[in-house]
């Protein structure tokens, strides 16, 4: 197990982060938590323990855990097999796990103190009666100072001349975009959905691809951006009602998969027909009679 943390790093910019908006707001508390468990070393023990101890620190059982790492994966913020925490090396220090650091710190401060006060001595004071010896020729240099003035005499300047180093770039993460106005179903997206649906049909799926068209085409603000929109597409087809049943075939079976106003319509269709077919007979009856 890593060295545990008493903190971490948490930036101001967690609240504008596209991944994180993405999330209800209990996932958003599950990758604090997450953190916090990385902190302390928890999800370096890759264990075959590690779902179970992860479960109960976060007072959730361990189904429920494996769904919070899925939701958090799809967005790209954990790795869901091991629940590491993505990007976590590149937004933590190593000084802040390096016991030593804040001595040596204090060790660097107290040196150029006392480099500091020497530059007041002249060769005239180091003169005695005995032979002069010069003892201005400091033979523990600092390794900092041999390196400005190495540069100092390859630049022909200052040190502080010298053009600073150019800031390490931040990995560019993925932003959301809108669904493309020329977006067909993939036939890689349709055979999941009847994998994961075998109660839907090709039509049925087809169908369910231009109702999914529509509503994120018509829908607006910046809940119609996703970041990745095949994993949309697997939930609308997980959470969607499935095929309708037609309404002559709701006037003979039930009707608990219609909304109330379809099943009102299919009951006025039926007892039109009935009518029809009961006038249709009559006439038929007469028709016999008058023969």
């Amino acid at each position: 197990m890593s060295t545990p943390l008493p903190w971490f790093r948490a930036y101001t910019e967690m609240i504008d982060d596209e991944k994180l908006r993405l999330l209800a707001f209990e996932d958003r508390w599950h990758f604090i938590a997450l953190l916090c468990l990385k902190g302390q070393g928890v999800l370096d023990d890759a264990g075959p323990l590690l779902l179970r101890k992860v479960a109960v620190k976060m007072g959730i059982d361990t189904r429920t855990l494996e769904e919070v790492a899925r939701r958090l994966a799809e967005v790209g913020l954990v790795e869901r097999e091991t629940l590491q925490p993505l990007n976590w090396n590149a937004r933590q220090m190593r000084s802040d796990t390096d016991p030593t650091a804040a001595e040596r710190k204090r060790r660097q401060r107290a040196k150029a103190k006392t480099g500091a006060a020497s530059e007041g001595v002249t060769d005239e004071s180091r003169v005695t009666c005995h032979d002069v010896t010069r003892t201005d020729i400091d033979t523990d240099i600092d390794k900092k100072e041999e390196v400005v003035k190495e540069l100092e005499v390859v630049g022909g300047g200052h040190a502080a001349d010298a053009s600073p180093a150019a800031p390490e770039k931040k990995p560019k993460t993925a932003t959301a975009t809108r669904l493309p106005d020329d977006w067909t179903l993939l036939k890689a997206w349709g055979d999941w959905a009847l994998q994961t649906r075998p109660d839907m049909t090709p039509e049925d799926v087809r169908r369910e691809a231009d109702c999914f068209a529509d509503f994120w085409r018509a829908k607006a603000g910046a809940d119609a951006k996703k970041l990745d929109w095949a994993a949309t597409w697997r939930n609308w087809i997980r959470r969607c009602d499935g095929p309708k049943p037609s309404f002559r075939g709701a006037a003979h079976g039930p009707a608990t998969s219609l909304n109330k106003q379809e099943a009102l319509e299919a009951r006025n269709r039926a007892v039109g027909q009935s009518w029809v077919d009961k006038m249709r007979g009559g006439r038929s009856m007469g028709g016999a009679a008058n023969a």
